[in-house]
């Protein structure tokens, strides 16, 4: 089974539709990676980056989405999906570029496989789910664990961190002061929010727009559980 994010199957139709067809597919908002592949004894976390996209996030993004991954316990890994070699037409430096891909794979422990384009992604996947095997029983897999106990504040942390990521979430809760007034800020009208949202500064960084959407889009979300 592959649980693929909301967003990326709404930004990736082809690969939603075409695996749907050949092997079981579930959408819904995952707090990290693309794609979720369940197998029989364990499970692989996918993030799928396009060349561009994953040159213009390692100036901050991917660090936050690494940070996310790393709290799952299974398979994770990076599909590099495009022409790699596009940073030298952009001029960006060679060996900065290596070197940031070295501390992914090194220091995160996350490996990166490159694929030529959107149809190696899609043969990459739905090989990756026929060799993890198909679990027997639909069960729940949580994404993110840990084994200690926690102080209260790691707790909030913790918690909020699954949305946006371990900095912007410390910016969050030193704005606001608790995991509830943080809730309740994203459970105003969503113009309301992007416009307080703006002040907001990680890294001397805007929080992204689309950050500030998606986490009022999951706050406000109706869950439907059986």
């Amino acid at each position: 089974m592959i649980i693929i994010d909301s967003r990326e199957a709404a930004e990736a139709p082809q690969i939603r539709d075409s695996l749907s067809k050949i092997v079981e597919v579930e959408v819904r908002p995952l707090p990290a990676g693309d794609y979720y592949i369940v197998g029989v004894e364990r499970c692989a976390l996918v993030e799928r980056k396009r060349v561009l996209d994953f040159l213009n996030s390692l100036k901050g993004r991917l660090w936050e989405q690494l940070e996310a991954m790393k709290e799952f316990e299974g398979e994770k890994l990076i599909l590099l999906e495009g022409y790699l070699p596009l940073y030298r037409k952009r001029g960006w430096n060679e060996a900065s570029i290596l070197a940031l891909m070295d501390s992914v794979v090194n220091k995160w422990g996350v490996p990166i496989i490159p694929v030529p384009d959107i149809k190696a992604t899609l043969t990459y996947l739905a090989w990756k789910d026929k060799a993890l095997g198909s679990a027997k029983k639909p069960r729940e897999y949580p994404l993110r664990t840990r084994s200690r106990e926690m102080s209260l504040e790691e707790q909030a942390l913790y918690t909020l961190e699954g949305l946006v990521g371990h900095e912007t979430a410390k910016a969050l809760l030193k704005k606001f002061g608790s995991l509830g007034a943080v809730i309740n800020f994203f459970q105003q009208e969503l113009e309301q929010v992007l416009s307080e949202a703006s002040g907001i500064k990680v890294g001397g960084r805007r929080i992204p727009v689309k950050v500030v959407k998606r986490v009022h889009e999951v706050v406000n979300y109706r869950v439907e559980l059986d």
